[in-house]
């Protein structure tokens, strides 16, 4: 049942005076538009994080496949940790930074990849979003007759090219072959910020909205409340609940807020 939140978020939390909330950006924080620099995120949805990001006890990260600066920049918020790229690198609120460790001949690849995704399949409105460990083609703005063609090729020629495939909406993620996603992040920030044992330390939220975050939902799997944003009651989904929109996720945020302000007073 969608948005059914509240009764499974008070007693997944309890009393816990220790809170990890984990969150995809775009289709999560900020509802999916028809060009990436378009998605800002609202300001009452930004008003809540900026509250949780200074509540004792809770711990607040955003986890994207943006370049890890943009996804900075949108948000806008001090202090949190910041994990881009899916997880490729990442920025703590010490100023520290985590880099994934790529191929050396990852650059060369990544140029003659964007060259052949350019010569063949760069029109009738797509695009592509070079971000560095990573690079999304987008084809939201092809007129639609057009779609399942262009993502086909695109797709085909990503896979030669030896990257892995992820699928977005209208979009297609071109990733590093490497042993590494949002759900492996997850536990290195939880494992950063907490230790060994956190899953006995805090209690964890995640939310996102795409493929890509099934691998944190699966990660997190029975040590975390986890949320998968979606208009579809169909979805397969190894998240524990679903939630409706990018609206239902600022109204659950203020529900966590109310929570833990109990909980720390106490």
């Amino acid at each position: 049942m969608c948005d059914n939140y509240e009764e499974y978020l008070a007693h997944y939390i309890g009393g816990s005076s220790k809170l990890a909330v984990l969150l995809d950006y775009d289709g999560t924080l900020t509802p999916i538009v028809a060009h990436p620099d378009l998605a800002k995120i609202p300001p009452e949805t930004k008003n809540v994080l900026q509250r949780l990001s200074i509540m004792s006890g809770v711990f607040l990260a955003v986890i994207s496949g943006r370049n890890v600066n943009n996804v900075k920049e949108m948000v806008g918020i001090d202090n949190i940790t910041y994990a881009g790229n899916h997880g490729l690198e990442v920025l703590f609120p010490d100023g520290t930074k985590y880099v994934h460790q790529l191929p050396s001949e990852f650059n060369d690849q990544v140029n003659e990849l964007i060259k052949k995704l350019e010569d063949n399949v760069v029109r009738d409105g797509a695009w592509i979003e070079n971000k560095g460990a990573s690079l999304t083609f987008h084809f939201r703005a092809t007129p639609e007759h057009l779609r399942n063609e262009i993502e086909k090729s695109a797709q085909k020629i990503i896979e030669d090219a030896n990257f892995k495939v992820g699928k977005a909406h209208c979009a297609l993620e071109a990733r590093p072959k490497v042993d590494w996603n949002k759900g492996k992040v997850a536990l290195l920030i939880l494992d950063k910020k907490y230790g060994d044992n956190w899953s006995k330390k805090a209690k964890v939220v995640f939310a996102g909205d795409d493929t890509t975050d099934e691998d944190a939902m699966r990660a997190l799997k029975g040590n975390a409340a986890t949320f998968r944003v979606t208009s579809s009651l169909n979805v397969e989904t190894c998240a524990e609940k679903l939630l409706s929109s990018t609206e239902t996720v600022r109204q659950m945020l203020i529900y966590i807020e109310k929570l833990m302000l109990k909980n720390v007073s106490k």
